[in-house]
């Protein structure tokens, strides 16, 4: 969405924590937002990826003169590529 409306709506850093959710669990101070480090967590994660080869470019209602695309043309496949490899290499980073 973000690069199809160029920027006008922005996407968001998505991170899974396991908190505390105890309001009378405040002994932290925290508002009983504890943070558990070990605590097991599930999920169930739900992808929409478009066709491969669909154009992914800012909408034309998203460009003008005052408000220049910011993002050139890429393919559905490419962009979903190079967001993965985006998400690897700050996994990696982290670990060093």
């Amino acid at each position: 969405m973000q690069r199809w409306t160029n920027d006008k709506w922005t996407s968001t850093l998505h991170r899974v924590v396991a908190t505390d959710n105890n309001a009378d669990n405040d002994r932290a101070g925290d508002g009983g937002q504890k943070l558990f480090k070990s605590a097991r967590r599930q999920s169930i994660a739900f992808f929409v990826n478009m066709n491969g080869n669909a154009i992914v470019m800012p909408l034309e209602t998203c460009v003008d003169e005052t408000h220049p695309s910011k993002y050139i043309p890429i393919k559905a496949s490419e962009h979903l590529i190079q967001r993965h490899n985006q998400s690897m290499m700050a996994k990696h980073k982290k670990k060093e």
